[in-house]
């Protein structure tokens, strides 16, 4: 069995927010190593939990681990709406998400997420689809790689960091973690282990395109959500929240007409009940046992 350890975060209020209908169809759109799915599945009775998730290590992992419990789809959770119409045509009672990478994905060097173990610079949630890591740094320009790092790791540095990218590209190709570690840390060496995180932040979320894929995720699942039916997402960035929040409050608006139009013809109806009035963190006590829960924010809404 594939070694796929993962501390879910935020477990219990997470699966407590999400089923609400023992009986229902609920989602894990980003399955994983399925801690959450297994806690989902001790919620049910006569319900089902259809699981997701682009990474084939996650699909044949769980489907060892869990068997026929779980109905397992290998996809990208930006096409739950196509996978879902033909299984719940009348719609579903929750979906979850839980964005960010695993603990998996990070500790595996030959998937390339991490800058403390060299491996190849890949970064894929994928590994057998797109471009890698290595692909885009050895093609993009100085401004398009510059704008990655500025607009997706939030990079102050990120002018440097990539004219030292492009004069060691043009040496010798940049192919492993560890090299591009190296060229990282030589040209911002005042910044240290935070802009390493930051420009391989970046360049996962460019390779993965993972803002793209949040938006067009939770537009899929809301349109694959019953009435009454709930979403639920964890986010770890402030990129990734800033997404959810939106869609959600987008959702939960009271009036949905354009702001410069004097009178509301809409009907004032929101379109959810928001769950989480404020958005909710992991307590002291999960951070001490699990510190990449630090940043974890968990949002909830509930469809009319």
């Amino acid at each position: 069995m594939t070694s796929f350890s993962h501390q879910p975060v935020l477990l219990r209020q997470t699966v407590e927010l999400l089923v609400h209908d023992p009986a229902g169809i609920y989602i894990d759109a980003t399955l994983g190593g399925g801690g959450h799915a297994q806690e989902i599945l001790k919620h049910l009775t006569t319900g089902h939990l259809i699981g997701l998730d682009r990474d084939p290590d996650a699909i044949e992992y769980c489907r060892e681990k869990f068997g026929d419990s779980i109905r397992l789809i290998q996809t990208q959770f930006s096409k739950i709406q196509r996978e879902l119409s033909p299984i719940a045509p009348t719609g579903v009672q929750g979906v979850l998400f839980d964005f960010g990478v695993s603990s998996y994905q990070i500790e595996n060097p030959a998937r390339g997420f991490s800058f403390q173990q060299d491996g190849p610079l890949d970064l894929r949630m994928n590994p057998t689809s797109g471009q890698s890591a290595a692909d885009l740094i050895r093609s993009l320009s100085l401004q398009e790689l510059r704008r990655i790092l500025r607009t997706y790791g939030e990079e102050p540095q990120a002018t440097r960091i990539t004219k030292a990218i492009i004069k060691a590209r043009q040496q010798a190709p940049i192919e492993t973690t560890a090299q591009l570690a190296n060229v990282i840390s030589k040209s911002v060496p005042a910044a240290g282990v935070k802009a390493l995180a930051r420009v391989f932040q970046a360049l996962r979320i460019a390779v993965n395109d993972e803002l793209e894929e949040i938006v067009l995720g939770l537009e899929n699942a809301w349109t694959s959500l019953a009435a009454g039916g709930r979403l639920v997402a964890l986010s770890y960035h402030s990129l990734e929240d800033r997404r959810v929040k939106t869609f959600f409050a987008s959702k939960s608006r009271t009036c949905t007409c354009p702001p410069e139009q004097p009178i509301c013809t809409c009907g004032g109806q929101a379109q959810a009940i928001s769950l989480t009035k404020r958005v909710v963190r992991p307590t002291l006590e999960e951070i001490a046992k699990n510190p990449r829960a630090r940043s974890a924010r968990l949002r909830a809404i509930q469809k009319r």
